[in-house]
């Protein structure tokens, strides 16, 4: 959002209207019209004093009458001399806000706004209104804590419009105040809930601002807010990208959130597509497809280049791979099955869905699963990781319910949070497409 300096000019040249201080302590009664109806109240009686009166008339008069503002202003010194009580200073402010409207003069304006402020006079409703003023005025003029002053005093008291919250945010984080402005920029992602929309701009500043602190759960977990409401590749870059840094995850786990983030359209940087081969070779040179397939959209894509040394060469060793691997992998599925060691049968199945074969992929890894706990040759225990890509590959072949039951039996807390992103992916494969626009008739 840009800076408020055009919203806080046009704030400030408003005129204010008001009775004349000479004839607003009237003590007519309210006439009565005909059948007993009463007529509207009149003002509130007030108790201008008779220096202030003085002073203020012939002021008064040279704005209103001779429309001579800049008369005005030159005199208005003897009406704050003269003032002396609320009611005269309420009066004054609204005079000098009336002086200042014709003449642009932000500056004498908000000489006017302190003193409405200062008097107890002045209507709650009016307060609230240049008190914000009084903060947008200071916002202009990079006066950020004192725009973060009044503009928290005029929401104190009531004020909601004008996205407050945001500007209030916008004010804190320029002093570099990021904790409180993460908290304000809160309350302006609920206050356009319940409006009816999230903003958008106020989710992502508040995930930047928590990413700029290091709190890359929190900015994970505000994108999330907008992955939830739109399948849009650059919310789940973003969205992946906090959360891979928000916890401690080994290349496999990585690996299955790169999964995804290629799965969204959402891999956008060189070193993206540099991690995903790492976490494919830390397996070993055993996903010969998958490096090829990824390397493949990276070029195409413009994202990565061939004469980069590092890429080419990696690519080169995957494809020279690719071939042998294709050939010998359908022998690989019988012994798999047999075996009596449930990883094989993992390890298999890992393979055909780098492949993009994801029903042998999925009949392996129920093979294994099928057979007992799941456990690597340190005895470690992979159960988990096999039956998250039994889930995996249920997703790819459109199996929702059954890719999501799956997804609901992992116990690992870091597979459990990688999981909460696969099952938002899978509502938004699971939502009914859009209806077609029937077409205008002919006319």
């Amino acid at each position: 959002m840009k800076l408020v300096s055009k919203f806080a000019l046009a704030l400030s040249l408003v005129a204010v209207s008001a009775a004349p201080a000479a004839f607003a302590q009237s003590d007519e009664k309210p006439k009565k019209e005909k059948k007993g109806k009463e007529a509207a109240p009149a003002a509130p009686k007030r108790n201008y004093s008779k220096p202030f009166i003085a002073a203020y008339t012939p002021v008064a008069n040279m704005l209103n009458k001779t429309k001579d503002a800049v008369a005005a202003k030159a005199a208005f010194l003897t009406v704050v001399a003269a003032i002396g009580n609320d009611d005269d200073r309420y009066e004054a402010g609204i005079l000098a806000i009336n002086i200042g409207a014709p003449l642009k003069d932000l500056a004498f304006q908000e000489q006017g706004i302190d003193l409405l402020i200062g008097s107890a006079t002045t209507p709650v409703d009016l307060k609230k209104e240049y008190t914000f003023r009084k903060g947008a005025i200071a916002y202009d003029g990079k006066r950020f804590a004192d725009a973060e002053k009044y503009m928290i005093d005029a929401y104190n008291i009531g004020y909601r419009a004008n996205n407050i919250e945001y500007l209030v945010s916008n004010a804190m984080s320029q002093q570099n105040k990021d904790a409180d402005a993460i908290a304000w920029i809160g309350k302006a992602i609920e206050s356009s809930k319940a409006a009816g929309a999230v903003s958008k701009a106020y989710v992502i500043r508040a995930a930047n601002l928590s990413a700029k602190m290091k709190n890359y759960t929190a900015a994970s977990n505000f994108y999330k807010e907008l992955v939830i409401t739109e399948n849009n590749p650059d919310y789940w870059h973003d969205a992946l990208a906090f959360f891979d840094r928000s916890r401690d995850f080994n290349p496999e786990e990585s690996l299955d959130i790169l999964r995804l983030m290629r799965a969204t359209n959402g891999l956008r940087f060189q070193q993206e597509y540099a991690a995903y081969l790492d976490s494919l070779s830390y397996i070993g040179v055993r996903y010969p497809a998958e490096a090829v397939s990824v390397l493949d959209e990276g070029f195409d894509k413009g994202v990565i280049s061939r004469n980069n040394v590092t890429f080419s060469e990696r690519y080169n060793e995957a494809k020279s791979g690719l071939a042998e691997d294709t050939r010998t992998l359908p022998g690989t599925i019988a012994p798999a099955k047999a075996s009596s060691k449930p990883m094989l049968a993992s390890l298999t199945a890992d393979s055909f869905f780098s492949h993009k074969d994801y029903k042998t992929a999925k009949d392996l890894y129920e093979s294994a699963l099928s057979k007992g706990a799941v456990l690597d040759k340190d005895g470690g225990d992979q159960t988990d990781r096999t039956r998250f890509r039994l889930a995996m590959s249920k997703a790819m072949l459109g199996d929702y319910a059954g890719a999501k039951a799956d997804f609901a039996m992992i116990n690992n807390p870091n597979r459990k949070a990688i999981a909460e992103y696969w099952n938002m992916y899978i509502d938004q494969l699971s939502r009914p497409a859009a209806a077609p626009v029937a077409a205008a008739p002919a006319t």
